[in-house]
């Protein structure tokens, strides 16, 4: 409403002031109202620098290195006892519309920024900040190229159309894998000899005062010591999200209990979130957690046979036990998640590709790897298929059958999926089994399309920034697939290119 009345005469800043109470405030947050409560700045630093950046996985580093290369001195704190934090277990896939590697490519075709955001923007039931999507669209070419630069290598051929695109912009790395992009950006981060500290968990924001002045830096505790750090200049939140946090999450959505497997690791539990939140930060979208469709049906891992489903939904279909197609394989995320998890009810479901199409989206490494570990199947026939992975035999043959009659016709009759690459027709045929995990917050803090962070009635918190999935507003209702990695890297550059020029 910003300062404008409502019909009682109300404004958000007369709300928050009349509810101040004593030496704090009371606020209203994504997550309900709560006491503010900003750390007071310490009669000694622990330590000085330039820059604390808070979190190593993309964003973070991604800040580091280009905060550094500006001229800033800079720590990054982690709290868990290893770096890399979801992004070093995370798929290594990253959609940019044009860039060095897909101009290799010119069987592809034509993408443009528009078309991108159009696509996130659709994805996200436009509920996106268009401001947000605009600058990670725009970015994300001289992102990829600039990770190129870092030392990641993004095959050509691994150039893939992705669920929910509309056209082949996903990059994946090499041994499709986050830890690619995270090795190189720790390289180096380590050879200008930027300091990476593990276990240093934030537990709260130094500012000058609760609900006004500049942040000072953080509090830290690190093997049972309470520390503070000064940033001189800014600090950078880029520690992810809360998907692991089963309080946090089910104050959001009730139906996420902890019966939920996910594909985070344990450090995604949103301590910094609520650190900003304690000294005035707005969020938004808080409500909205997205399921992958395709992780390992048991453990909810995102093991690489999980990114199987995701890079090949122009050349494979999605069938239930029953053997038959339960949704276009090109529809978003959510849609497929959501129909699994409420209306089919039990899992797995399967993805069913044949021997000449796993070429155009994995490597040969991943299905055999999985297969020895049963996470992939294989059989020189549908119906062996099918007997192996538990899928009614005769229904597959009829779904396989009806569907290659549709690509001869170039018409999906029953899903309308709008690109049916070829075939599955030449054996051996193999089947990955999938069902959603909880898999990435959308929701998070409020910043400017400059990374900064905004308090609750829209004004900058000066000396506070964030990037990634610590934040919320680029991704809306549902998070385009492979699009979280550019808006870490994008965002994450923002944010170091910014801070570089505070004053100290």
């Amino acid at each position: 409403m910003d300062e404008k009345e409502d019909k009682k005469g109300l404004t958000r800043r007369s709300v928050i002031k009349g509810v101040a109470v004593g030496a704090g405030a009371i606020a209203l947050g994504g997550f309900g109202i709560k006491e503010v409560k900003a750390v007071p700045p310490p009669k000694k630093w622990d330590r000085e620098t330039d820059v604390v950046i808070v979190g190593s996985g993309f964003a973070g580093l991604a800040a580091a290195l280009t905060a550094y290369d500006a001229g800033s001195k800079v720590i990054v704190l982690e709290k868990m006892p290893t770096h890399g934090g979801n992004s070093i277990i995370n798929g290594g896939q990253m959609a940019a519309w044009t860039s060095k590697i897909r101009k290799q490519r010119p069987d592809l075709e034509a993408d443009s920024p528009e078309v991108m955001f159009q696509d996130m923007m659709k994805a996200g039931h436009n509920l996106n900040w268009p401001e947000l999507v605009k600058t990670v669209v725009d970015g994300a070419p001289d992102a990829l190229d600039w990770l190129v630069d870092m030392g990641v290598v993004f095959p050509p051929k691994l150039v893939v159309q992705a669920g929910g695109h509309s056209r082949a912009r996903t990059h994946q790395t090499e041994n499709i894998s986050g830890s690619d992009i995270i090795a190189a950006l720790y390289r180096n981060t380590q050879q200008r000899r930027i300091p990476v500290l593990l276990g240093h968990q934030v537990t709260g924001i130094v500012r000058e005062k609760p609900l006004s002045g500049r942040v000072l830096g953080v509090q830290v505790k690190s093997k049972g010591k309470v520390l503070y750090f000064k940033s001189k200049k800014a600090t950078i939140l880029a520690s992810g999200g809360y998907s692991r946090d089963v309080k946090m999450r089910t104050k959001e959505v009730p139906y996420l209990t902890g019966e939920w497997l996910s594909t985070n690791q344990p450090g995604a539990t949103g301590e910094a979130i609520r650190a900003a939140e304690d000294i005035s930060a707005a969020t938004t979208q808080t409500d909205r957690i997205q399921l992958y469709p395709f992780a390992d049906p048991y453990t909810g891992i995102l093991d690489k046979p999980a990114l199987i489903p995701f890079t090949s939904p122009a050349f494979a279909i999605y069938v239930w036990k029953n053997g038959k197609r339960f949704i276009s394989e090109l529809a978003p995320r959510e849609a497929i998640a959501s129909y699994e998890a409420f209306v089919l009810k039990e899992r797995p479901t399967w993805t069913i590709f044949d021997e000449a199409m796993w070429p155009n989206f994995t490597r040969i490494e991943v299905i055999t790897n999985g297969i020895e570990k049963k996470r992939v199947f294989k059989a020189d026939t549908l119906e062996g298929l099918a007997k192996s992975a538990g899928i009614d035999p005769a229904g597959l043959v009829e779904t396989v059958d009806k569907y290659n009659s549709y690509v001869d016709a170039g018409v999906d009759k029953d899903f309308g999926k709008p690109r049916m690459r070829a075939k599955i027709q030449k054996p051996p045929f193999y089947a990955v089994p999938q069902w959603p995990a909880i898999h990435h917050t959308m929701g998070g803090l409020q910043i400017t399309v400059k990374t900064q962070l905004l308090d609750r009635e829209g004004a900058v918190i000066a000396g506070l920034y964030a990037a990634g999935e610590v934040t919320g507003g680029v991704h809306g209702g549902d998070r385009l697939g492979s699009c979280a990695v550019t808006d870490c890297i994008v965002m994450g550059r923002i944010a170091g290119k910014y801070v570089a020029t505070e004053k100290v």
